[in-house]
């Protein structure tokens, strides 16, 4: 079974602005220092404009719930993939996908930046897939909330790098 996810996130930037950021490999680097990794990822730059990010840490278990724990098989390693197409006018759309190493768990997803009033929206939609019985659903909730959370950091962190770009 999997369990559905869908956030919105509204910027005050426009589309434009915030496709800039969201496809800045200078952006990308300063997040992941800020984050102190300095390995694990890869930046991919499109001909047709975009960009894919893949991105692998390692987690240290001690702050997962006790019943997760429990089913973590050896290092627990998560990876994930954000990809961007074009930006077309002024929309773009990309993807999402992760997984782990420890446990039988995925995440699929598809992102869309469309405009809203004078700024922006971004759409997060997607699924959590974790094949245990029993458990699978309260860890697919979990994962829900984790990509919830990130999804939020993640877009403050744009905005905070678009309000530095915009000369204005």
């Amino acid at each position: 079974m999997s369990r559905d996810f869908e956030f919105t996130i509204l910027s005050e930037h426009a589309p434009a602005e915030v496709y800039e950021a969201l496809n800045s490999e200078e952006q990308w680097l300063a997040r992941f220092a800020k984050a102190q990794k300095s390995d694990g990822y890869t930046l991919t730059r499109h001909e047709h404009g975009g960009l894919t990010v893949d991105i692998t840490d390692e987690v240290g278990t001690s702050e997962l719930p006790g019943f997760v724990k429990k089913v973590v098989k050896g290092k627990l390693l998560i990876s994930r993939t954000d990809a961007w197409g074009p930006l077309d006018g002024d929309h773009a759309d990309g993807t999402l996908a992760g997984g782990t190493t420890a446990i039988p768990a995925s995440v699929t997803g598809k992102l869309a930046l469309r405009p809203e009033g004078t700024g922006s929206v971004l759409t997060v939609t997607g699924s959590s897939t974790v094949k245990i019985p029993l458990i699978g659903g309260k860890i697919e909730a979990l994962i829900n909330d984790m990509i919830k959370n990130m999804v939020e950091q993640e877009t403050q962190e744009t905005n905070e790098w678009a309000e530095l770009q915009d000369p204005g």
